[in-house]
């Protein structure tokens, strides 16, 4: 007595190139359905914690120009672009006083007491900057973008992952 197979699987093998492009062509609409997290509403604490950190990096980039600028204040070779920043800031051309300075803005993102009133700002500030975005300074609106475009990506790389898994649950490999 012989086994009988159906006549639709006798001889049915899988195409590997389909099955590759309906993994590709999954993972792909996932991505894409998965980018839709860039329209879901930006967290307070998200965007507080960025704006800070955006200032945090930008006070110590202002710190690292004026250490620079007080190099060359000490070795009397000030550069034209040293000069720009301590007018800019308001500083006279002489070491103590960019010392200070540098100290002062250090303190600014140290301390307690001084970083949480900015972050308290921020805080305050945030109903008023989702309805009227115009009212953002820059740091508000590079912290707002970059909490967007991070929902993006993890958006695009879990519907990815979601869309590769269909796709390797749909094919017949």
């Amino acid at each position: 007595m012989a086994i009988q197979t159906p006549p639709s699987m006798a001889y049915y093998q899988p195409n590997p190139a389909a099955s590759r492009k309906r993994k590709i062509g999954l993972m792909a609409t996932g991505a894409l359905i998965g980018m839709n997290a860039y329209y879901l509403p930006v967290q307070k604490d998200a965007f507080v914690q960025k704006a800070f950190d955006l200032t945090k990096a930008d006070t110590n980039a202002q710190i690292n120009s004026l250490a620079q600028a007080a190099k060359e204040v000490n070795e009397n070779n000030l550069s034209t672009e040293s000069k720009m920043i301590l007018r800019e800031m308001g500083l006279s051309e002489n070491f103590n006083s960019i010392t200070d300075k540098c100290i002062e803005l250090d303190k600014t993102i140290t301390d307690k007491r001084l970083s949480d009133n900015i972050k308290l700002n921020f805080i305050n500030n945030y109903d008023a900057y989702k309805k009227y975005p115009s009212l953002m300074d820059d740091i508000s609106n590079r912290a707002y973008r970059a909490v967007k475009k991070t929902k993006l990506r993890w958006g695009a790389g879990i519907g990815a992952a979601i869309g590769l898994a269909l796709g390797l649950l749909t094919s017949r490999d």
